[in-house]
């Protein structure tokens, strides 16, 4: 019996020992996220591209449009993947054979427990592959969208498309921010793009009717979704961000104290503010736009702080200071911002109301005050259109970066 016995184990360590390894495919996936287990239709679906270097590290371009995210924290371990994207804390962790990917997307992290079904295909790199036929319509140009029409949550946006045969790159702009680098395609009547950069994970689907308006579905979250309704409209417009926001009649002056991500106070009160011109920008370490405005304005310091020019993020995060700092350390770290950055509290309106206390108006993240040499308030802003924007972007960039060379050359 103790023969038998031995000769089993053996036969089995052989057997285990002869068991090939899970071998990780390089090359082009088709990800999807399922926000909403029930309807399939809203999936997120998002290109990425697995490569190795002669050195063995590995790396993931997920793609949108015209923008590539390259993912380098990237953990495998037996047959299981685990990938963080940068700057934000979203995380992929997935278990993989040689041809798909199956497992868990956590748009805040592990730690956050929230978890929405993941899959990716390998070889595969058509975004909507259930949709085949050419398309019937061609859907480039301005759109006028109008969201959860004829509700009290009612929103203009506006949306600008470009189709090259079925295939669709643009963007939707909102009253405090766009939807960023969508994509996706027209196939016969249906219209369907989407968008995942780690913070984002968006979808807007539409059936496009004979006369060539659409009526669509967006989903950006289990409790983010909405209806909408769009017709071609070459003249539609949003306010500038300026418009939307101003500073209250007989308001005090403007002041704050918030830790820095060390925990050491920062007033605006400070002499290292005084005859400076200073930009406060009310932010979220968790907010694509908000990134997107910190990267310009990452640029901007970089150009003019030895001409007098001070910028503080004022970051809305989680609850305390303590379990915001990592988030606030890390955004820092992959941004390369160099001005400073403080906890001014947990996100939300209401957080955002009481810090900017001398504000009327609409208030989005980001919001963005700008303050002249003498410490009065020049400009107040909300929203940003980011890079994804295209023309948008350019102009906002030429416009603010004039406005600032102005506040700068104007004496105390």
């Amino acid at each position: 019996m103790k023969k038998i016995l031995l000769f089993a184990l053996l036969a089995s360590a052989v057997l285990f020992a002869c068991k090939p390894k899970p071998f990780l495919q390089p090359g082009p996936y088709l990800g999807v996220i399922r926000i909403d287990s029930t309807d399939p239709s809203l999936d997120v679906p998002f290109n990425m591209t697995l490569s190795v270097s002669t050195d063995g590290q590995r790396v993931i371009e997920v793609t949108n449009a015209g923008e590539t995210i390259l993912v380098n924290e990237i953990n495998v371990s037996n047959d299981s993947l685990y990938l963080r994207f940068p700057i934000f804390y979203s995380e992929i962790v997935c278990r993989f054979t040689k041809d798909s990917l199956v497992g868990s997307y956590y748009p805040k992290g592990r730690d956050a427990g929230i978890a929405y079904m993941f899959f990716a295909v390998a070889g595969q790199t058509d975004r909507f592959p259930g949709h085949t036929e050419p398309a019937a319509f061609n859907v480039s140009g301005r759109w006028r969208i109008m969201e959860n029409p004829g509700t009290p949550d009612s929103n203009l946006m506006v949306g600008e498309f470009r189709q090259e045969s079925g295939l669709v790159t643009g963007t939707i702009l909102a009253n405090g921010g766009d939807y960023r680098y969508l994509e996706g395609k027209v196939s016969g009547n249906k219209f369907m793009v989407s968008a995942m950069d780690g913070a984002h994970s968006l979808a807007f689907v539409a059936d496009i009717a004979p006369d060539g308006s659409m009526n669509g579905r967006f989903i950006g979250g289990p409790r983010w979704k909405s209806v909408w309704k769009a017709v071609k409209d070459s003249t539609v417009t949003l306010p500038r961000g300026q418009d939307l926001v101003k500073l209250k009649k007989g308001a005090p002056r403007f002041t704050f104290t918030f830790p820095d991500v060390n925990g050491q106070p920062v007033s605006l009160d400070d002499t290292v503010f005084r005859g400076k011109v200073v930009i406060v920008e009310a932010m979220g370490t968790w907010c694509p736009n908000c990134m997107d405005e910190s990267l310009y304005l990452k640029d901007v310091y970089d150009r003019y702080r030895e001409q007098g020019l001070e910028i503080v993020g004022l970051c809305f995060e989680d609850k305390t200071f303590e379990v915001s700092q990592g988030k606030m350390q890390r955004f820092i770290s992959q941004t390369g911002a160099a001005y400073k950055f403080l906890y001014a509290g947990p996100r939300g309106g209401g957080s955002l109301r009481t810090v900017l206390y001398v504000a009327d108006g609409m208030l989005a993240f980001p919001t963005t005050i700008y303050i002249d040499r003498k410490g009065t308030i020049r400009r107040m802003e909300t929203g940003f259109s980011g890079p994804g924007t295209g023309s948008h972007y350019d102009d906002l960039v030429r416009e603010t970066t004039g406005f600032i060379e102005k506040l700068l050359a104007e004496k105390p």
